[in-house]
């Protein structure tokens, strides 16, 4: 396979992964930015990302959540045999609020070693309207994102918090959700769910049967101005599996995404979750 192939591959692979771990699975982090209330405990969480049964990516959160606000640090890089490929190491955090039922984020800051390079992206929100504060590099050959098509739009750990603070309140994930993560914009809607056997992934530290949630992401805007073919316009349908754990309570355990172009991609959280006041 000619070399600039592989880098195509290799590069797709790692953004299906990127989507997937900031989109659903309760991703990454380092001991995050958090301003929620300090009796909040901090929840700790690992996960193992497999693309056709291939470990390509390690995914750690660090998060605090409550009912009247979040934050959350993330860390994730690539792994195993596909470090050798394509390097990945990015930090993301984020914070913000809740108004009644509705999540209402303040930042959102990603940055790090990502294709080939060091980038850096901030968004901050005034009026429900996602602002990209910086962005290093400029990336000039991707369409634009208008202001009227990000209004409402929350970034991918936004929706992740909110999401999860649904599930533990009502057990139950309808969600209909528009994404920004400051390049690119996709719809989310995740239906509602009940409980179901977890498929067989080996010995774990909890039950056998989690609250299982279908849902089906599509990007709509942001693409590369080469990519107008490009399969990832195509809807994106996954499931998600939220158990109760312990004091942790409900925790993302199992995240599985047919991509367009790779196919299955199973994310797994690796050990029970750790809480630390």
């Amino acid at each position: 396979m000619p070399r600039s192939c592989k880098r195509t591959g290799w590069a797709t692979v790692r953004r299906a992964v990127l989507t997937v771990s900031a989109s659903l699975a309760l991703v990454m982090g380092a001991a995050g930015a958090s301003r929620a209330a300090e009796q909040t405990p901090q929840t700790e969480v690992k996960y193992l990302v497999f693309v056709h049964g291939l470990h390509v990516m390690d995914i750690q959160a660090s998060y605090r959540l409550d009912n009247a606000q979040y934050g959350i640090g993330a860390h994730v890089k690539t792994a195993g045999l596909f470090n050798m490929f394509m390097k990945t190491d990015l930090t993301l955090t984020a914070q913000g609020r809740f108004a009644g039922q509705v999540v209402a984020p303040e930042t959102f800051d990603s940055k790090g070693w990502s294709r080939r390079t060091n980038r850096h992206i901030t968004l901050t929100y005034k009026d429900n309207l996602p602002q990209v504060t910086q962005l290093d590099p400029p990336e000039t050959n991707r369409e634009a994102v208008t202001e009227a098509e990000r209004q409402g739009a929350v970034d991918t750990l936004a929706m992740l918090m909110g999401l999860l603070r649904q599930v533990r309140e009502t057990q139950n994930c309808a969600l209909q959700e528009k994404v920004f993560d400051g390049l690119r914009l996709t719809t989310l809607s995740v239906q509602a769910g009940s409980e179901q056997k977890l498929p067989s992934s080996g010995p774990l530290d909890w039950g056998e049967a989690a609250l299982r949630c279908n849902f089906v992401g599509q990007q709509i805007k942001g693409f590369k101005l080469s990519n107008e073919q490009s399969k990832l316009r195509n809807p994106q349908p996954g499931r998600a599996w939220f158990e109760r754990i312990g004091a942790a309570g409900f925790v993302a355990v199992r995240l599985e995404l047919d991509h367009p172009k790779l196919g299955h991609i199973t994310v797994l959280l690796d050990g029970a979750p750790r809480q630390f006041p």
